[in-house]
Parts: structure tokens; sequence; C-alpha cells
């Protein structure tokens, strides 16, 4: 159930496990080896005696990749960074433009409020503290610096209405206004 971890390349680095009592296995050793990996979050290790171990890993799942200073990292929802590769299971991540700072804080914003992140195309962080999303349909909702929260809970019913269809930017910077073009 991986998408990033070569499993074929993590075995053969686990390699030196073969042969090993577990009395003496060295856990801190496969700690270290799985650490090489970026897209590796946690790793349990369960010893069942009397001569195999169960190696469980979690990956991270990036939600966004990143593109800051001309370098692309893979974004997870807590916000940790992940050296980017070119993966088919992430081809169509939405992408942030610009400083992930408070991303974190976004996304959960963005789950609260049931929003889709399979309708997102992009996000761009401005630095004096606001972003924009971009919808995969070329719309663009941009968000006040401060207590967005109100306007991500609403903003699914003001898409889906037939009145909106035809506008293209829904500018919620300018506090308990919607301007439309």
């Amino acid at each position: 159930g991986t998408y990033a971890v070569d499993l074929i390349k993590l075995k053969k680095d686990l390699e030196f496990l073969r042969e090993t009592s577990l009395f003496f296995l060295k856990e801190k050793e496969i700690i270290r080896v799985t650490n090489s990996y970026n897209f590796i979050s946690s790793v349990q290790i369960k010893k069942k005696y009397p001569n195999s171990i169960k190696i469980l890993i979690t990956e991270n799942v990036p939600v966004v990749s990143e593109i800051n200073d001309k370098k692309r990292y893979y974004l997870t929802k807590d916000g940790k960074k992940i050296k980017y590769m070119e993966l088919e299971a992430f081809k169509n991540l939405p992408v942030i433009f610009g400083n992930h700072k408070n991303f974190s804080l976004l996304i959960k914003q963005l789950e609260i409020s049931n929003f889709s992140l399979n309708k997102i195309k992009a996000f761009y962080y401005f630095d004096v503290g606001r972003w924009d999303i971009t919808l995969k349909d070329n719309r663009t909702i941009k968000l006040p610096e401060k207590n967005y929260e109100k306007v991500l809970i609403q903003i699914e019913s003001v898409l889906n209405n037939s009145s909106f269809s035809k506008y293209k930017v829904f500018d919620y910077r300018i506090k308990d206004q919607l301007i439309l073009q």
C-alpha cells in the first residue's frame, strides 16, 4: 500500500537483518535506514519470536506540491516538506505558489468546511498573509487575510449556485463583502 517508497530497494537496504538474532536486533539501525526515505513517516517494529520481525511502514501523504524559489516539494497536511519526485499517484495534486506559511491552518479549515481538495488547481500565497485559491474550472477565490473560515463554509453554496456560474473571480478580501468579476 505504498505510493512512493520503493519496497524492493527498502528490502535490499534492510538485508542486514537476515540471519540476525532477534535478541541482538538493533532497532536504531532499522530506524536509521528508514529515515533515509523521505516519504516514510513512521515505522513500527514487532518481533515475532522465534525468528521473524514485522515492520509496518506508514507513508507521508502529500496534499499539494509547492513551488518556491524555483524548487519543488510535496507538502503534507501538517506542513512537512518532502523532496519532489515525479510520481503518477500525485501528478494531479494542487500546487502552491509562494511560501507555504500557515498552509496547515488553511488545509484544516478546508477540511472543516468540507471543501474538496480535488476541485483545487492551485494555491497562491501573498506576502501580506492571504491566499488565493484557483479551482480546476479556472474560477478564483480571493480570501481575506483573517477570518476566512466563514468564507470557506459558505463558498461551496455560492460556487454551486447557478446565479453565480458566469463569474470567474469571487473576491472576499473586503470584510462582509463579495465582489464578483
